[in-house]
């Protein structure tokens, strides 16, 4: 008698075999020692971007400072950096309206970009953009808080308006404003403060005029209202 036929083994079922016996190759520590090295090639990229982001929002200041170099200073009670940045002492509010006195600067000194005149509660912002550029009074390293205090105009049918704040091309947050004051609170790393000359931008999302909500006659477009600002 013989015995039964069997069928010749085939290529498909010889690799079926080989990895079904074949030792297994995925390493989950390699894995995750890959991404961890991803993840820091990451971070160090978005590290360079922040740099870059500092040095372009403070090239016109540098550019500033060194013309100052060769011109008499200015009469007034403003102390400067040496980057050109008026100085103000830590943890003391700086009052922006005409009715107050601030001992330690002049405050139109640190309104650079995009103010109307000063009123007697503070100043408004001219459109969309506002800049306020200071330096820390014996700044030594570390975070840095800045307090503002702010408040926005608000058509009939809005009840808030919100804003993007920036502080040397650091990107702090977004806030949303309301009619009356309101306290706004920053926290800006070292690597932001730098050497403590610090160029605030705060980008309005979109200002009008009293006259085209139907207010007043004010046609001026209101950015942000800035009231005071202390920072330590």
């Amino acid at each position: 008698m013989q015995p039964p036929e069997t069928d010749p083994p085939s290529p498909l079922d010889a690799a079926h075999d080989e990895i079904e016996t074949a030792p297994a190759s995925f390493d989950i520590r390699e894995m995750e020692s890959r991404l961890a090295k991803l993840e820091q090639m990451m971070a160090d990229s978005l590290g360079r971007l922040d740099q870059l982001q500092h040095l372009v929002e403070l090239s016109f200041m540098e550019a500033y400072a060194q013309r100052r170099e060769n011109v008499t200073p200015r009469e007034g009670k403003t102390r400067w950096s040496e980057a050109g940045f008026p100085i103000i002492p830590r943890n003391m509010p700086i009052f922006f309206g005409t009715l107050h006195s601030n001992d330690a600067v002049d405050v139109d000194d640190m309104l650079i970009r995009g103010w109307y005149a000063r009123e007697d509660w503070g100043v408004w912002g001219r459109e969309s953009v506002q800049q306020v550029r200071f330096a820390m009074e014996d700044y030594r390293g570390g975070y840095a808080t800045v307090h503002l205090a702010l408040q926005c105009f608000l058509p009939p049918e809005i009840v808030q308006q919100n804003v993007d704040i920036l502080a040397n091309g650091y990107f702090l947050g977004n806030f949303d404003l309301r009619g009356e004051k309101q306290i706004v609170s920053l926290r800006l790393p070292a690597s932001c403060v730098g050497d403590g000359n610090i160029l605030l931008q705060i980008q309005h999302e979109s200002p009008v005029s009293p006259a085209s909500a139907g207010v007043s006659s004010d046609t001026r477009i209101l950015g942000v209202g800035l009231v005071s600002l202390d920072a330590g």
